[in-house]
């Protein structure tokens, strides 16, 4: 085979090529280079949001124990039987609640996940009347009382962003003989009910008819949204934040713990370093965690913690616990329960 002498290329004339080379070969519109496609993530799908079934119910049941309620739907009156999920959000009394919060006959609106045939697949949110009309701004106009039957008519419009008059709806209801009526910190009695109040109510059904047993204007309902939240404060001091096992490793004892959204206000008072009680739902043993990192990969908090081996070994994904803050729940487990001391490297 023939060889050939190397080219020789002049130096100055180097120093002009190699920069050409290089942009031709960066420039993306080179027929040389295929573009990649965008990676597909998580996003807001809107388009399932405005299908996701919106279903006003009438509380028939509730089983603490098994996390269950049972439901009379008032569109065609048939019965369901919902589980309470760990992500479930149960707003109650325009807050967050507790499953305990709720009671048979309560009039309550489900926010339901729905599949690819539009079948229930799951409860987003269970929220009752307060919570609901009171985010809505769904506050009607007394009309007219009818005290002698307990009786009022409210009217409400709806508008929009032209303050133009969209909707106008007329509702009327019958009120307990006890009722409460909320325009502050303390309830009081029908008398209080004036024609030009704006309000919002509690339905429960008795006897087959729905009744009004509690009244709200903007002030009271903002009141009892300051008690509720005061109790369930409490409520997480004494019995911790729900949680739920998200993912394990009993060998090096990483736990990771989720937080559901109506504990979200106090898990912000949680930071990395702080040594915490941990209890299984189930009243098993509890243990000691110390967390080493805190993620907010939506409207949850996600626990990274170190926990002994022993503990993590009983865990089971996505088992219900209850995460006590700092200094609550009593003394700190020790021992075979404890935090575990990585050792020291010589």
């Amino acid at each position: 085979m023939r060889s050939f002498p190397p080219v020789k290329i002049p130096f100055p004339l180097l120093g002009l090529l190699l920069p050409t080379a290089a942009l031709f070969a960066a420039d993306p519109s080179s027929p040389a280079t295929k573009s990649e496609p965008p990676l597909r993530k998580p996003y807001f799908q809107n388009d399932f949001f405005g299908e996701m079934p919106r279903a006003f119910c009438i509380i028939q049941k509730i089983d603490l124990q098994a996390k269950t309620m049972v439901v009379k739907v008032l569109k065609d009156g048939r019965l369901e039987t919902i589980s309470i999920g760990p992500d479930t959000e149960l707003l109650f009394r325009n807050a967050y609640g507790e499953l305990e919060d709720y009671f048979p006959g309560q009039h309550v609106m489900l926010f339901v996940y729905g599949d690819e045939d539009r079948k229930w697949a799951g409860i987003r949110a269970v929220q009752d009347e307060i919570q609901m009309t009171a985010q809505h701004n769904w506050f009607g106009t007394i009309t007219k009382i009818d005290r002698e039957k307990r009786q009022y008519w409210t009217r409400r419009e709806e508008k929009n962003d032209k303050k133009e008059v969209t909707k106008v709806v007329e509702l009327d209801h019958i009120y307990a003989p006890d009722v409460k009526v909320w325009k502050g910190e303390t309830p009081v009695g029908a008398g209080a009910l004036q024609v030009g109040d704006e309000v919002i109510q509690q339905l429960v059904e008795k006897d087959g008819q729905l009744i009004a047993v509690e009244m709200f204007d903007r002030a009271g309902a903002d009141a009892v949204r300051k008690i509720q939240e005061a109790r369930l404060y409490q409520s997480q001091t004494e019995h911790g934040l729900s949680g739920y096992v998200l993912d394990l490793e009993p060998m090096s004892g990483a736990l990771t713990v989720m937080i559901n959204r109506g504990n979200l206000k106090r898990a912000g008072e949680l930071k990395a370093g702080d040594e915490i009680k941990i209890a299984p739902a189930d009243g098993s043993a509890p243990f000691a965690g110390a967390i080493y990192e805190i993620k907010s990969p939506d409207s949850r908090k996600r626990l990274e913690l170190l926990v002994n081996s022993r503990a993590a070994a009983r865990l089971k994904y996505g088992e219900p616990l209850r995460v006590f803050m700092p200094g609550t729940g009593g003394p700190l487990p020790e021992g075979r329960s404890g935090i575990p001391t990585p050792p020291v490297k010589k």
